[in-house]
């Protein structure tokens, strides 16, 4: 498995693609050759990393599935929004 903490493009480079092209050049290294499965948190309001991570599962051809991970109340005192895991595979290479 591997966890994937943040994606962060500059606007300057946005609609390049270049998160995208970031996270399949990791997964096709020799060093995840034996990852199945990613990893990584999303709030319910980040559409551009929705789009990216749905888009990975479809290029994938694997299933992404969600629950919560860290909730608004009970972790972060409602001072920051509820945190989604999202998981993505099982995926072959």
């Amino acid at each position: 498995m591997l966890f994937i903490w943040q994606v962060a493009v500059h606007e300057s480079a946005r609609g390049q693609k270049l998160a995208s092209r970031m996270l399949e050049e990791i997964l096709g290294r020799t060093q995840c050759s034996q990852v199945t499965e990613l990893q990584t948190t999303i709030t319910k309001n980040n559409e551009a990393s929705w789009s990216l991570f749905q888009r990975l599962a479809k290029n994938l051809d694997a299933p992404l599935n969600t629950s919560v991970m860290f909730d608004r109340k009970t972790h972060f005192d409602d001072r920051h929004d509820t945190e989604m895991l999202v998981s993505i595979g099982p995926f072959a290479h």
